[in-house]
């Protein structure tokens, strides 16, 4: 179950005994009926489509959460402990529809590791899936968010035109203007030495940039021989499991010897090591070519500054001089232009203005009290009605909000967290909810559920859950109650038969090999 959501980009609580972290795991799956594939190995993940064509490869999480965020249209945004404004991750995607056995059957949120980076995630969380503040709400948010940083902009500049104006009306002579030439040759002497400090930094950061692109280059040349090591390495394994049982002659003396288990060992191990080395390369890559745009941008931004400098000292070193220019137009001329930009900037910020209450409207009626209390309502009565059928004594739902997850000790405990839950997915469930996700339940019998609450407990889950909703429910015993699909494991610690080693072998390796040569 957990390594389910660790490939989608999700860590649960707990550790799993005896996994090895080398493990390589591929989930499938559909966002809209459209299919993708997911990989995962060493902290690394790749995303496929349908026909196992290579989306994107990353061992960076912000990467891989925006592309699952695109996928499947998760537009929720949070705050971080900075209270800056961030998109929330695949953790917070599942939390709601997944009951983990090492942290969710409890009183607390305990779902997944590293909820923490972001500042009370859960209300908004729930209220996204349960349709308070939709995924429509954050999308519009997204449109608010430039319209307001705009129209404070040009608020901006219109306070800065203004208070020029007033300097410019109190220090003028209307009769004509009174500007230095000695100030201006002044000013000149200013520009060229701008200049010559600009064409310095220019000069070093050109060379920088030149040294942080072999740098790449040199990367790219390891990441490529490491690859190609892996490939002839892939090569001998194969080759040594086919014909393991042959004897090997001694090239130089003819001495016979029988190939052992460690021949096997060593070429997996030498292996690991590679995609191990593969992985820490690319993500020097993603450094390297983060300090290269950030270098060329830098560079690009120095040469645009030179290139308008240079512009403007040279019209001012010829015969035309600012001084003509604005004793020839005159204060009142400067007066017009000033109350001319005014209006202009006037005419734009109500144009803005128009867009942003547009936008606020809508957002209001998203998120209207009428829409919330009536959300509240299907959550509260779902409530009482899974914890009637579950044989827990009735509460007061009168105060219950989504994010208020039930503290109750001895057996009832768990009953009460499925109850809760149970209610969650029936309010998303409704006409308001967001997403139809699949529902993971894994070990409901928790804190000793007897031979009366056990058997109620599985019929609850078979019986009264949402309809349409995939359920997935990892159980330690056999159940009477109907179930689509049951897979029974018996040996520990091998959900993979051996017998069907070389058929997902045959699958998988083609992937693998995609998502280490990205």
């Amino acid at each position: 179950m957990k390594t389910l959501f660790l490939t989608l980009g999700a860590r649960p609580s707990g550790k799993l005994a005896q996994w090895d972290e080398h493990t390589i795991s591929l989930v499938r799956f559909t966002v809209d009926e459209k299919p993708y594939s997911a990989l995962r190995q060493l902290g690394k993940r790749a995303l496929f489509d349908g026909n196992n064509n290579l989306l994107l490869a990353t061992g960076e999480h912000e990467v891989w959460s925006k592309a699952f965020a695109e996928i499947t249209d998760f537009s929720l945004t949070l705050s971080n402990k900075n209270s800056e404004t961030v998109s929330a991750d695949p953790a917070c995607f599942f939390v709601p529809f997944y009951i983990n056995q090492d942290g969710s059957w409890q009183s607390s949120w305990n779902t997944f590791v590293g909820m923490q980076r972001f500042k009370a995630p859960y209300k908004s969380i729930l209220e996204y899936f349960a349709g308070i503040k939709p995924p429509e709400y954050y999308k519009l948010l997204e449109d608010k968010i430039p319209l307001v940083a705009q129209i404070d902009e040009l608020k901006s500049e219109r306070r800065v035109l203004r208070k020029a104006k007033e300097r410019l009306e109190k220090s003028l002579d209307r009769s004509g203007p009174k500007l230095s030439s000695d100030n201006f040759k002044e000013e000149i002497e200013s520009l060229i030495e701008e200049v010559t400090v600009l064409n310095e930094k220019q000069e070093k950061m050109r060379d920088s940039n030149v040294r942080q692109n072999e740098m790449i280059e040199s990367i790219n040349q390891q990441i490529l021989l490491a690859n190609e090591a892996l490939k002839v390495h892939e090569l001998d394994f194969k080759y040594l499991q086919k014909e393991h049982s042959e004897i090997i002659s001694c090239p130089t003396c003819g001495a016979e010897h029988a190939e052992s288990f460690f021949d096997f060992l060593s070429y997996t191990e030498d292996a690991r090591v590679l995609r191990e080395l593969v992985i820490q390369l690319q993500k020097d890559k993603t450094k390297a070519v983060s300090q290269y745009e950030n270098t060329r941008s830098q560079l690009n931004e120095l040469s645009s500054n030179y290139r308008n400098i240079s512009r403007i000292l040279e019209s001012r070193r010829g015969d035309l001089v600012f001084n003509d220019v604005i004793q020839s137009a005159g204060s009142e001329k400067a007066f017009e232009a000033i109350s001319g930009e005014e209006k202009s900037l006037d005419e734009e910020i109500g144009v803005l203005q128009g867009k942003l209450d547009n936008v606020e409207t809508q957002l209001d009626q998203l998120v209207s009290k009428k829409r919330s209390k009536e959300i509240l309502g299907i959550f509260r009565e779902a409530y009482s009605s899974a914890r009637h059928k579950l044989n827990l004594l009735p509460v007061e739902t009168k105060r219950l909000n989504l994010a208020s997850r039930p503290d109750l000790s001895g057996s009832g405990g768990p009953r009460s967290v499925l109850a809760y839950y149970a209610a969650l997915w029936q309010t998303c469930a409704s006409q308001w909810g967001a997403v139809g996700m699949p529902i993971v339940i894994d070990s409901p019998n928790q804190q000793g559920q007897d031979d009366i609450n056990m058997p109620k407990v599985l019929s609850f889950i078979s019986r009264d859950l949402p309809e349409g909703m995939q359920i997935l429910i990892g159980s330690e015993g056999d159940t009477e109650f109907a179930f689509d699909k049951k897979f029974h494991l018996d040996k520990q610690y091998e959900l993979l038969k051996k017998e069907y080693y070389e058929e997902i072998d045959a699958e998988i390796e083609p992937l693998v090999e995609m998502m280490y040569q990205e």
